[in-house]
């Protein structure tokens, strides 16, 4: 799984613009780049103004997130240092001591030490992207899933897979994005609240939003990084928790989502990554986006396991916000950013909204 980086200096549009935009920009991308399959569903004012979808495919019908699954961990745990069960500082020596008592310690010694902060930022040390090794996906998952279910939410086996793997960084002195990373705060989240994972974030951030959604039936194990499984529209509405207006995050979370991390994860553009989101100033508020993907064929301990799409969404600071769906993915990187820019110029040419 990736994440984009909005592109930034996009060209002006030329003319006036209806919401049709955002089925051109797709369409003309799409001939382009060779993609049969997609949707985009866009919402705008609180409501779902257009849908255009290529291949079938039908934009109402839920559909896995891949890591935009990330934001629903990461606001998730936003409530708990909103309701004092965490700070963004807390080490995982308090945050999973009990996970720690019954599992046993993490072999690299660093580990106990790594803050939720760091965890949220991608900044923990924990192998990611952009140093290969995710102990959460690759080689690591396949073998795991020899001998185990993905079809089961995350236990202690599967969480126990990251701590059994030494960190690539010190804590906090490098950006890796990390889908372990976000596996941790799924044990995180459980320890705080004795809760289920998805229990506990369905009705932290989901339900306050107007939305529902569900564990992928066939990916449950990798939930907090990328197994939960929405509409379009349900996670867009989802997507208003990141309204500096709306008070579900509490303020201190919020201050920690909108304010620039430091040199060490901030990124072209003036970005940065907070609470499973890149954000970016703009203007007087904000603009937030990301990129899923999930592309595996594998045998299980069950049934071979096919999958093979990409994820996109974006809000902007007027509360506008897109979701792109398409499969297969698209394994370009350059093409991806095409789509991205053309989605954001879409946007940028309306001038009549429903």
């Amino acid at each position: 799984m990736a994440f984009s980086l909005a592109l930034t200096g996009l060209s002006a549009p030329t003319r006036a613009e209806t919401v049709d935009a955002f089925g051109t920009a797709l369409k003309d991308w799409a001939a382009k780049e060779k993609v049969s399959r997609a949707f985009v569903v866009v919402r705008h004012g609180g409501k779902l103004v257009f849908q255009y979808a290529l291949g079938g495919l039908d934009p109402k019908q839920p559909v896995q997130l891949a890591s935009l699954s990330k934001a629903i961990t990461g606001t998730c745990v936003a409530t708990l240092v909103r309701d004092g069960k965490l700070t963004f500082e807390t080490p995982l020596a308090s945050a999973l001591r009990k996970f720690f008592a019954a599992n046993g310690n993490p072999i690299d010694s660093r580990t106990p030490s790594i803050t939720i902060a760091q965890l949220l930022q991608h900044r923990s040390g924990i192998a990611g992207k952009t140093s290969g090794g995710d102990p959460a996906t690759g080689s690591i998952l396949v073998g795991f899933l020899a001998s185990h279910s993905a079809a089961s939410p995350p236990g202690a086996a599967f969480f126990s897979s990251v701590f059994q793997r030494r960190l690539i960084h010190d804590p906090g002195t490098a950006f890796d994005y990390s889908n372990a990373g976000y596996l941790v705060l799924g044990a995180v989240i459980e320890e705080a609240t004795g809760k289920a994972y998805a229990s506990y974030c369905r009705d932290a951030v989901l339900t306050p939003e107007g939305a529902t959604g569900e564990l992928d039936p066939k990916w449950a194990l990798i939930a907090p990084f990328g197994g939960w499984r929405l509409s379009a529209e349900n996670y867009l509405r989802f997507t208003d928790i990141f309204d500096p207006a709306n008070p579900t995050l509490g303020k201190t979370a919020q201050a920690f989502l909108f304010s620039p991390p430091g040199a060490n994860t901030t990124f072209p553009g003036a970005s940065w990554y907070s609470l499973g989101t890149n954000v970016r100033r703009s203007g007087d508020g904000y603009t937030t986006w990301h990129l899923g993907e999930w592309r595996y064929a594998i045998a299980t301990k069950d049934n071979p396991l096919t999958v093979d799409f990409d994820t996109f969404v974006a809000r902007t600071a007027d509360g506008t916000a897109w979701f792109a769906y398409m499969t297969p993915a698209v394994t370009n990187n350059t093409a991806k950013d095409r789509l991205d820019a053309a989605l954001f110029n879409a946007y940028r040419s309306v001038t009549v909204w429903p």
